[in-house]
């Protein structure tokens, strides 16, 4: 499994989105609970600045990937890699640098 391992720009943005189960009873009321384990799996936003002959690397191992395979990265303050997803990623290429923006997935598998 290949290993994304370009520094990215501070300002990373982290969403949850917990799975829940909920089942709502006609008097009002709600139970909640949560949908098994691992059910709060993170979305990352995060950017890279790079060089643009560097960047064409990050192009190449995200084509490579396809949004179908998963690769290893490790989050910011993190103490492990995680196993991450990238479905959708942008480029604005300029003189000497591009930006990269991309979202990677928590996954398990």
């Amino acid at each position: 499994m290949e290993i994304f391992s370009w520094r990215i720009r501070p300002g990373m943005r982290v969403t949850s989105q917990p799975r829940t189960r909920v089942v709502r009873f006609g008097d009002g009321y709600e139970a909640r609970r949560s949908d098994g384990f691992n059910a709060d799996l993170k979305k990352y936003n995060v950017m890279l600045s790079l060089p643009n002959l560097e960047s064409q690397k990050v192009e190449q191992f995200l084509g490579r990937h396809a949004g179908v395979i998963t690769f290893l990265w490790k989050p910011p303050h993190a103490s492990q890699q995680i196993r991450v997803l990238c479905r959708e990623w942008s480029f604005s290429t300029g003189r000497i640098r591009s930006e990269i923006t991309a979202e990677f997935e928590e996954t398990l598998i």
